[in-house]
């Protein structure tokens, strides 16, 4: 007996399941979403209750959305400079005050608007510094063979988050206008404690920080600077934001065209449970699509479904339920799109810049979702509700006819597809291996306070 084992196949690591970190990082998060999705729907509703003004729910939105906007890029400076496990836990103290604060307003009866929207801005700044002291945690605590695994898993998490949230939102408002703030602070809680219990260090290690750092003007544009050096991602964020747009679009006028066509506030309602279910479906088959389909041929395939769920609301418009399923046909493979774009994201991104390199794709990608309601109504009213989603469908249709063109989008088979690994691709000099999360979202928006929270996986838009 010689002992020689070259024949014995290789064991693997063991189950996400069994993966103390990824598993409490994965539990508040889900909390913590749970608590976003209900205020979500609560907030407008206290606004207008309170007011009786579209326009001041509008207001603050936007401070939140502001405050993300403006966050992003100093928060994932600060991230590959301090420590990321006290950024996640102040910046989840932060937002429980803030919640908190809102419940103690509505429970005593005294709601003051310009209040209401500095605590919004201040929520969107802590939502910023989140986002970017989790765009590296997940590669840190999942093995790079099981990084598609977890950015499907990421996504059921934030369907079923999404799909419970609005219902439990409205139920807690009917009871006490309070409560769902209470629960959205509460939720805070629990991320604040699954940061505090993950043992795995989150960097940036102790080698990192004694480096010397370019200036801080510098290092502000680091991220931006690293994409430009790399092909796939520099048009990925490309055709991330333009996605982004479209598909915002697309949520937008889904309202709209049902609206104008007759339907009731519960069919659009039903209509958009649909499609959520739907999207919730593929994020259950996530880890299945992703391990039997390659990931340029997604690409494809989801541009192409968009193209055609798009198209087909402009007959089904008259038909809310119909329509639904239409849309939630098209987006169903979007989550499972998330998954492959987040694993490739984390495959080129060097660690000790990921926080920097993911906020400036964040925030590029998202700056580009306000314009779509404003785009859609105007072509709306000059031309009808069918105008706008004939030019959302086009451009969509010139998005996937790109993705067959362009030599980039076709390397994304060899990009990380088992772990980290960027064999063939090609950076301009710049160092590779990395961490993150890419993708589009399906169509929606968030409104209030609530809704400036960023996604921890650090997707490309949502």
């Amino acid at each position: 007996m010689t002992g020689d084992r070259r024949g014995a196949p290789e064991q693997g690591p063991p189950s996400l399941w069994r993966n103390r970190d990824h598993n409490l990082w994965w539990s508040g998060t889900a909390v913590s979403a749970l608590g976003t999705s209900v205020s979500r729907l609560a907030f407008p509703l206290l606004v207008l209750a309170a007011t009786g003004s579209a326009a001041a729910a509008g207001v603050v939105g936007t401070c939140a959305s502001a405050g993300l906007a403006a966050g992003l890029l100093p928060a994932g400076v600060v991230a590959d400079r301090c420590s990321r496990r006290a950024l996640l836990v102040e910046a989840s103290l932060i937002q429980l005050t803030v919640m908190a604060a809102v419940c103690w307003q509505v429970a005593v009866g005294h709601l003051w608007l310009p209040l209401i929207a500095f605590l919004a801005l201040v929520q969107g700044l802590a939502s910023a510094v989140f986002a970017g002291a989790a765009a590296p945690l997940v590669r840190r605590i999942v093995p790079g063979a099981q990084l598609r695994t977890a950015f499907a898993r990421a996504e059921v998490r934030d369907q079923s988050t999404q799909l419970a949230g609005a219902p439990l939102g409205g139920t807690l408002f009917a009871l006490a206008r309070w409560a769902p703030f209470l629960a959205d602070a509460l939720s805070y809680a629990a991320v604040t404690l699954a940061c505090l219990l993950i043992r795995t260090p989150m960097g940036p290690d102790p080698a990192e920080r004694a480096a010397r750092r370019p200036p801080l003007r510098r290092d502000l544009l680091a991220g931006l600077v690293f994409v430009r050096g790399v092909p796939f991602l520099r048009y990925t964020l490309l055709w991330s934001a333009l996605m982004n747009l479209l598909i915002t679009g697309t949520g937008f006028m889904f309202i709209v065209t049902l609206r104008q066509h007759g339907a009731s506030s519960s069919e659009i309602g039903s209509a958009e449970g649909i499609a959520t279910a739907c999207g919730l479906g593929g994020a259950l088959a996530s880890g299945w699509v992703v391990r039997r389909v390659g990931g340029h041929r997604l690409v494809l395939l989801v541009s192409w479904m968009l193209v055609c769920g798009v198209a087909g609301l402009v007959p089904l418009a008259g038909r809310p339920w119909a329509a639904g399923l239409c849309l939630g046909a098209s987006i169903v493979l979007l989550t499972p799109l998330n998954a492959v774009f987040g694993a490739a994201m984390v495959a080129m991104v060097p660690d000790a810049m990921a926080a920097r390199v993911l906020t400036s794709v964040n925030m590029a990608v998202q700056s580009c979702g306000w314009l779509a309601p404003v785009l859609c109504g105007a072509l709306a009213d000059a031309f009808g509700v069918r105008a706008p989603l004939i030019v959302i469908a086009a451009g969509l249709a010139l998005l996937a006819a790109a993705n067959h063109l362009v030599p980039a989008m076709g390397q994304l088979d060899r990009i990380g597809a088992d772990g980290i690994g960027t064999d063939g691709v090609g950076t301009d000099g710049m160092d590779e291996g990395g961490t993150g999360g890419g993708g589009t979202g399906a169509p929606g928006a968030d409104a209030g306070v609530a809704g400036s929270r960023a996604d921890p996986d650090e997707r490309l838009a949502r």
